[in-house]
C-alpha cells in the first residue's frame, strides 16, 4: 500500500476549525514541549503516567526523531492560530519482538477534546501503519482513563487487563470495524485521507472522544 509521509492534510473541524496534519520533525521540539506544558494535569498524567509537570528533555527527543518506519509520529497543527503550539498528536513504535505490531498513543490538547481530532490522527496512523507492513495497533490505557477506554472499545478493540491499566489491541482490517459512532467517524476519516493527497481541503466527520496513553 502506497502512502506518503510528506502528505500534508488540510482538514476542517465540523465548527469549521482549520487543522493541518503532517509528521512531526526534530525542528518541532520546542513546539511539543509547549504543548504538553499546557496540557491539564489529568490529561498529561493519562499521557505520561506521572503528575510532575514536567517531562524528560530525552522524551521529546525521542518523540520528535521519528524514522517513520519503525517510529511514525503526526501532529495536528492549528492553521489560524499561530499562538496554539499544538491541537494534538499521535505516534507510535513498532514492537521490537512483533513487527507486525505496533504500540500507539494520541493525545489532544484539552480545549480541542471531544471535537473529532483524535479521529483524524487515528486516520493518519492507521494508513501510515498498514503501509508498513503494520497489522494491528495497540495500547496502554489507565484504568480510569475511561474516555479512552471507551473509545477503543467502541472500534472494537480487544482488551486485556493488567495491574493498573488496560492493554487494548486493534487490528487494522476495516471490515472488522463494528456499527458504532466512532467507529463510522474513522471509516469517514479513513476514506478521505486515502483520497486526498496534499494540502487539500476536508471537513471532519463526527467527533470522537479524545484522551491520552503512556508512551
Amino acid at each position: 500500500m502506497s502512502f506518503d509521509p510528506g502528505q500534508v492534510f488540510d482538514i476542517e473541524l465540523r465548527d469549521g476549525t482549520p487543522l493541518r496534519l503532517r509528521v512531526i520533525i526534530p525542528a518541532d521540539r520546542d513546539r511539543i514541549a509547549e504543548a504538553i506544558r499546557r496540557l491539564s494535569p489529568e490529561s498529561a498524567y493519562f499521557r505520561f503516567w506521572t503528575r510532575a509537570r514536567t517531562v524528560n528533555p530525552r522524551l521529546i527527543e525521542a518523540l520528535c526523531s521519528p524514522d517513520q518506519q519503525d517510529h511514525v509520529a503526526w501532529a495536528a497543527l492549528h492553521r489560524g492560530r499561530a499562538d496554539l503550539p499544538g491541537v494534538g498528536g499521535a505516534s507510535f513504535w513498532r514492537l521490537a519482538d512483533d513487527p507486525e505490531t505496533a504500540e500507539m498513543s494520541i493525545t489532544v490538547a484539552d480545549e480541542f477534546q471531544g471535537r473529532g481530532v483524535a479521529t483524524w490522527l487515528q486516520a493518519v496512523l492507521w494508513e501510515h501503519a498498514r503501509s508498513l507492513g503494520i497489522r494491528r495497533l495497540v495500547g496502554h490505557v489507565l484504568n480510569d482513563n475511561l474516555a479512552m477506554r471507551a473509545w477503543w472499545d467502541a472500534l472494537g478493540a480487544t482488551a486485556e487487563e493488567r495491574q493498573r491499566h488496560w492493554l487494548m489491541r486493534l487490528p487494522l482490517d476495516e471490515s472488522l470495524l463494528p456499527d458504532s459512532r466512532a467507529a463510522g467517524s474513522l471509516r469517514q476519516a479513513l476514506a478521505r485521507v486515502r483520497g486526498v493527497g496534499g494540502s487539500d481541503p476536508v471537513r471532519t466527520p463526527p467527533a470522537a472522544p479524545a484522551g491520552g496513553a503512556r508512551p
